[in-house]
């Protein structure tokens, strides 16, 4: 047997259109790359943890299903689940991929995992800076900015000493 392994012909393929994907979004195509993009951005922001929790689930799942029969240390998807999890954080673990889906998921989640976990600790966003990102919200906080502007008038006509 080579050292080098045969890749499926339909992983190639899919392989092969996400690469474009990435890269006419690195370019700068502004069609559904970029908005994918910023609706994993919003969803991440709008509830670190719920994001999290989806990464390791399907992460660790997948992980399971790609190495569980080639894999010798991935008995079980608990094994799995050691494996995504560290690479969330430290990346340091004795399980190593050894599929090329393994590989591909193990990647995905050493590249994007660390910004979801930091996500789990940082100070929630203000509400401000979540309407700027998504027009719903900014519409919604347009509309409480009127109608908190129309209750300061009503309060200081309210005040006002009436003519006696």
């Amino acid at each position: 047997m080579s050292a080098l392994k045969k890749i499926d012909p339909q992983t190639a393929r899919v392989l092969g259109q996400v690469a474009v994907q990435a890269l006419s979004g690195i370019l700068g195509d502004t069609g559904q790359w970029s908005s994918a993009k910023e609706a994993v951005r919003t969803t991440v922001m709008r509830d670190p943890l719920e994001s999290a929790l989806a990464t390791i689930t399907g992460a660790t799942m997948l992980f399971y299903l790609a190495e569980r029969n080639v894999n010798p240390r991935v008995k079980s998807p608990a094994d799995a689940l050691v494996f995504i999890t560290t690479c969330l954080s430290v990346g340091y673990s004795d399980i190593f991929a050894r599929t090329t889906a393994g590989k591909t998921i193990a990647s995905a989640v050493m590249t994007i995992g660390p910004s979801i976990t930091a996500q789990l600790f940082a100070p929630p966003p203000r509400p401000e800076a979540v309407a700027r990102r998504d027009p719903a919200l900014q519409e919604i906080a347009d509309l409480q900015r009127q109608i908190l502007a129309r209750l300061d008038v009503l309060v200081a006509v309210a005040q006002k000493p009436s003519p006696s």
